[in-house]
């Protein structure tokens, strides 16, 4: 077993130890919890879509979330190159709370913390989702041009490397706070909610090793859900203000809007079954003449969640590029969720 799978299995331990007490019913129609994991990207504190619905006063969530992603692009525009063939691995750590007590008078406050751990490697995954492209009759193109399973993150620009990456990368990376104020709902059915979300992206990780920006990133967004019968919306959109940051500071973009959208369908003869699709996009991250870091980012997210036994949901999803080099050209999304209910 390599560092990083024990890594990843004593973090995933450690989270389900901790909710294991305070398991209940889980709510199935939550959206998916992830964003553009571009390597450089997912350096900033770009917040996922979450539920217009903030957690009841008491209430307590523990999630586990795996982000795979498979990168293979290579692009050379003026004066900018960019290489990125390898695999991101992105475990996040996700509580949320329900406050008991109103906060300067509002009630239907949450507070929450993220705390992500990033591995970056050469991983397994290349001949796999090249039969994967080749079922669904999805190009391989920029694929072949690399070796299988090695790891090369790469950007010059100017005829400078600014930064370079080949050996396999372990390190915690930013951790995120964050506040939602419950807006409006009916809280009788909870079928039309909205609320407000902020989030406060720390420096803990670490630049050189892509696992952090080196600097603090505010958002603020608004979510909303509305049921249907058996279809659940949840849509929303906000702005990120980056900080200063340790790399690529002057290309960076100091603000940077996103929207997101998703639906999810529960099939009447399978209770225990959420059916889900969702976009996400955001706008471009950073002054590059290069589509893959100067392009607007609009990404797919495709697959449902499974309820165990009342009281655990797992998501799982497949993440695909609507806007070709924008967004990692497949990625994988999993999410144990648990929730306790005073």
């Amino acid at each position: 077993m390599t560092s990083t799978q024990s890594l990843f299995i004593r973090a995933i331990g450690i989270a389900t130890l901790m909710a294991m007490p305070a398991m209940a019913l889980a709510e199935v129609t939550s959206p998916f919890y992830n964003t553009n994991q571009n390597p450089l990207i997912q350096l900033h504190g770009l917040p996922p879509l979450e539920k217009g619905i903030v957690m009841k006063s008491g209430s307590t969530s523990a999630n586990v979330i795996l982000d795979i992603t498979s990168n293979s692009i290579s692009e050379i525009e003026q004066q900018e190159q960019i290489i990125l063939d390898g695999e991101t691995y992105r475990l996040n750590l996700m509580f949320r709370h329900g406050l008991t007590q109103p906060v300067f008078g509002m009630k239907g406050v949450e507070i929450g913390i993220d705390i992500p751990f990033v591995s970056h490697r050469g991983g397994t995954l290349d001949g796999f989702i090249r039969n994967w492209h080749d079922a669904f009759g999805l190009t391989n193109s920029e694929r072949d041009q690399f070796q299988d399973d090695q790891l090369h993150y790469q950007y010059r620009r100017n005829g400078a490397t600014a930064f370079r990456m080949l050996n396999t990368s372990n390190n915690i990376g930013d951790i995120r706070l964050s506040a939602a104020w419950q807006l409006a709902c009916r809280r009788a059915d909870e079928t039309d909610c909205s609320a407000l979300r902020a989030s406060l992206k720390l420096p803990s990780g670490k630049a050189k090793k892509l696992s952090g920006s080196g600097g603090l990133d505010f958002s603020l967004a608004h979510s909303t859900t509305r049921t249907y019968q058996r279809y659940t919306f949840n849509y929303g959109g906000g702005l990120l203000l980056n900080g200063r940051s340790d790399l690529f500071d002057e290309q960076q973009k100091a603000l940077v809007g996103f929207a997101n959208a998703g639906v999810n369908y529960q099939p009447g003869r399978f209770p225990w079954m959420v059916l889900k699709a969702q976009l996400d996009s955001h706008s471009a991250m950073y002054d590059s003449a290069l589509k893959n870091l100067g392009s607007d980012s609009v990404q797919i997210n495709i697959g449902g969640s499974v309820r165990f036994a009342n009281k655990m949901v797992l998501d799982i999803g497949v993440v695909e590029d609507l806007v070709t080099s924008t967004v990692p050209d497949v990625a994988f999304h999993f999410a144990l969720r648990m929730q306790h209910q005073q």
